[in-house]
């Protein structure tokens, strides 16, 4: 059991009732309620911020953790003391979940082979910082799901907030975590833990069950271009402290990789869509990363006029 439980109310329409549920879960609940909706990594850093205990764990309103999940992270810490992070594997349950419960495990492997990962007991996968390699292509839901102690999530976040600091319109701390808002924020909170964290373990058990429901996913239409204008944003800002901070000089080239990549990625998006001038826009700043031929043949087929479908 959680020696204490915070729930961060991030401006509901109907506040949190903090009375009600201590009279179900006892005094271990509280309650901190944003005054206005600051997103989902400012409400899980103030909830941290908050915490008294010495090790951290998060779950969204609509999600579970399965029975033991606690117990089993704890578990993994006293066994590689040396580690600083528990990565733990989702499952998805509701309309969604048999899509969702076929692609991550696929995802997950796929991570652990580019990250060169060490299989040290059954279902214990180990990982260095040759991580954040692997991160950068993809970073799959049980890479997103973590448990650490609250010094080691505020020093990642730390290192996250003096990357955006690089930005002269981002001043300070109270700046930078107002920045993060949009989608995708768990994703980028793994990268710079993996930079961060010298070793770090994945339970490879489904400790997290996410609910499947369409919400916020890449594959629905409408929040396809606002992921990746987010994805865009998020190395971005990895680049500059590339350019700058000595924790990511050595891995400049391969975010200016991928960089590029997500720019051809949003390009060839708008390019399907219609959207020629956008397409080219974003090619050309991908082409300032890295030079790549497949951009080269978007740019052909972008000068070339659009097929019109013809009914006999």
């Amino acid at each position: 059991m959680p020696s204490e439980i915070i729930v961060v109310d991030d401006a509901s329409a109907v506040p949190v009732d903090c009375v009600r549920l201590q009279g179900r879960f006892g005094e271990k609940v509280r309650v901190i309620r944003n005054q206005e909706s600051r997103g989902l990594a400012y409400s899980r850093n103030l909830g941290v911020e908050n915490a008294s205990a010495e090790h951290v764990i998060h779950l969204d309103d609509d999600d579970l953790l399965a029975t033991g999940a606690i117990a089993q992270c704890l578990a993994a810490l006293r066994e590689f003391p040396d580690a600083e992070l528990v990565m733990f594997a989702v499952e998805g349950f509701g309309p969604n979940a048999e899509y969702f419960n076929r692609v991550q495990p696929e995802g997950v492997e796929r991570v652990k082979k580019l990250a060169e990962g060490v299989e040290a007991s059954p279902g214990i996968w180990l990982f260095d910082q040759k991580l954040f390699g692997a991160l950068l292509r993809l970073v799959p839901s049980a890479f997103q799901r973590v448990m650490t102690s609250k010094r080691n999530w505020l020093n990642v976040s730390e290192l996250r907030w003096r990357v955006y600091r690089l930005n002269p319109t981002i001043p300070d701390d109270a700046t930078a975590k107002l920045a993060l808002g949009g989608p995708l924020r768990d994703s980028e909170w793994a990268r710079y833990a993996a930079l961060v964290c010298k070793k770090i373990v994945l339970v490879d058990r489904p400790l997290y069950l996410a609910r499947c429901a369409g919400q916020g996913y890449s594959s629905v239409p409408s929040n396809r271009l606002a992921h990746m204008r987010q994805g865009l944003d998020i190395l971005r800002h990895l680049m500059r402290g590339a350019e700058s901070l000595p924790e990511l000089g050595k891995w400049k080239a391969p975010i200016s990789n991928h960089l590029s990549d997500a720019y051809f990625d949003a390009a060839y998006q708008h390019y399907q869509l219609g959207h020629r001038f956008d397409a080219l826009r974003l090619l050309r700043e991908g082409m300032s990363y890295r030079f790549k031929l497949k951009q080269l043949r978007l740019v052909i087929r972008l000068a070339l006029p659009r097929r019109k479908s013809v009914v006999g």
